[in-house]
């Protein structure tokens, strides 16, 4: 005798069924499995809330894909006869009478589920997104507002009620809206970083004073420090999360903030986020990237004292873990500082604790130090049996203080940086057509060790032999000269090389340099012929409103 079949067993059946044949898009076998499904789950005394749910949304999705959206309200209707609390079919009924444009069916659907629904802020919650939905604005802050006067003003609907106030672009009152709701629903950050970024200028402010307000917690001020990156602003995005106190999720949000400061390139920014990390963790990635990031923003100095610390906690590690994370970065910032003889020292005594592969990753910085000293013998010497001996920047500053410019200008010219001092010698070479020049390899040796005054003067000196290139090497000596030498250079390239690219730049830095020393009149006039002889100078606008200044403090004649 055949064992009989159980209604669950049926129902799990009919449920395969519905959900293979929708996969199918077979719409008929699917809408008569998932009524089986419905039916039985209905069975009095035995009811299956789930399977009720699942049943409900399989018809809504297959009359959906049909075009069959009238089906749907008489079912419903059938299970809220049965369960006038079930919140599925509640959803469904509302979304569909609202999809069909049966406004008043779908007010008196939402009028019955409310009163079912007793303090409930669901049938609000639901209603006001549909209209929403649709771009009813008014709507949606009508039914809110009736929300708020029957059940109070607040969380419950603090979200929906955000969002309206970001499409009537009531900016203000979105972000006290928001900042309410992230106390219950964390996960709307998304939403009001995607609505609140669009707020003109005018108004930011006042949605600052909002999201800084006390008591001050994680939610709002993260969403403040992302719009301050969004507008442009990563100091005032790191001011925004810093103060607030300090626990795990405060630590881990300031991780997340230092690592979006590095995407950004916001260097001196992610120094202070890792640095924070550094003292509340004290692990030795936050003090590398700390490091790395005080490097990156011209900070040698800092970034020496941030390898050097002292390490506590997480970040002690092995020693060979730390000479492997740190050492080359130290090594970088004493390069920085002109400390090459002591990057060699360093390096010189942690020799044991390398491996080859560490020891041929701190050739660079080591190279880099010694050439940033000035001391061209010793980085050719360091260079030796390193991969450096191909490296584009390496051999381009080699060649360069070796007065090689063919060889310099090659190289420069793909190497991947974007240093000041690279930035000045491109535009030398750029201007020189001589293949050989050893004094210019001489200046900028004078320049590594520091000794300005000395490559001016060496700069000075060789423009009287590199034909239409003098004006950048009086632009460049101009540059390294104190004030008083420098106006004497300026006017001589204004004088002698009008129709030059640095006459228009030249003109400006003289202008600015007689309004320092306190004679106006003749600034103005250097500005004025500025934008008199050079209208179409990118330096025109600056130079605009620096005259502007000037006249506004002139009393008039």
């Amino acid at each position: 005798m055949a064992q009989a079949t159980t209604p669950a067993t049926s129902a799990a059946d009919a449920l395969t069924r519905a959900l293979e044949a929708e996969d199918k898009r077979n719409t008929a076998v699917a809408s008569v499995a998932y009524r089986e499904v419905l039916q039985r789950a209905l069975t009095v005394g035995n009811t299956d809330g789930d399977r009720v749910a699942l049943a409900i949304l399989g018809l809504e999705r297959v009359w959906v894909d049909a075009g069959m959206l009238d089906s749907i309200v008489p079912v419903v209707t059938r299970v809220l006869q049965l369960r006038p609390n079930d919140p599925t079919a509640r959803s469904v009924q509302l979304r569909t009478l609202v999809t069909m444009g049966r406004d008043s069916d779908a007010r008196e659907a939402f009028t019955t589920w409310r009163r079912a629904a007793g303090n409930d802020a669901a049938p609000f919650r639901e209603y006001a997104r549909l209209l929403m939905q649709q771009g009813r604005t008014l709507a949606a802050d009508s039914v809110l507002a009736d929300a708020s006067r029957l059940m109070g003003a607040g969380g419950a609907l603090s979200g929906e009620t955000a969002q309206l106030h970001i499409a009537l672009q009531r900016w203000v009152p979105a972000a006290a809206a928001f900042r309410e709701s992230l106390t219950e629903q964390p996960w709307l950050e998304t939403a009001a970083l995607f609505g609140l970024q669009r707020a003109p200028a005018t108004v930011r402010d006042s949605i600052r004073t909002v999201l800084l307000a006390d008591p001050v917690t994680l939610g709002p001020r993260r969403v403040l420090s992302s719009l301050e990156f969004a507008w442009g602003e990563p100091r005032r995005a790191w001011s925004a999360i810093s103060t607030v106190p300090s626990n795990d999720s405060t630590t881990a949000a300031w991780r997340g903030f230092a690592e979006r400061a590095e995407l950004n390139e916001s260097w001196l920014v992610a120094r202070d986020a890792w640095m924070a990390v550094l003292d509340k963790a004290g692990d030795l990635e936050a003090q590398q990237r700390a490091a790395d990031a005080a490097l990156r923003a011209g900070d040698a100095a800092g970034a020496l004292a941030l390898v050097r610390r002292k390490a506590t906690g997480a970040g002690k590690g092995t020693d060979s873990l730390r000479v492997r994370a740190l050492l080359g970065l130290e090594i970088a910032a004493l390069g920085e500082l002109g400390r090459g003889a002591e990057a060699q020292q360093q390096l010189n005594d942690a020799a044991r604790k390398l491996d080859p592969d560490t020891r041929a990753a701190l050739a660079r910085p080591l190279v880099g130090a010694w050439l940033r000293a000035g001391d061209v013998e010793r980085a050719r010497s360091a260079m030796q049996g390193s991969d450096l001996v191909d490296d584009d920047e390496m051999v381009g500053w080699l060649a360069l203080y070796d007065g090689d410019l063919l060889t310099a200008r090659k190289r420069l010219v793909r190497a991947a940086s974007s240093r000041p001092e690279l930035v000045d010698a491109l535009g030398i070479l750029a201007r020189t057509r001589v293949d050989q020049l050893p004094g210019v390899g001489q200046a900028f040796v004078l320049l590594a060790r520091k000794d300005s005054t000395a490559a001016a003067t060496r700069f000075a000196q060789l423009a009287d032999s590199v034909g239409n290139a003098a004006p950048a090497f009086l632009a460049q000596a101009a540059r390294l000269s104190p004030r008083a030498g420098a106006v004497s250079i300026h006017e001589r390239i204004v004088r002698d090389f009008p129709k030059s690219p640095e006459a228009p730049e030249s003109l400006l830095a003289w202008a600015r340099a007689l309004r320092d020393a306190g004679d106006k009149p003749g600034a103005i006039a250097r500005l004025e012929q500025l934008l008199v002889e050079y209208t179409t100078s990118a330096l025109a606008p600056q130079a605009r409103r620096d005259l502007e200044r000037l006249k506004g403090m002139v009393p008039p004649l």
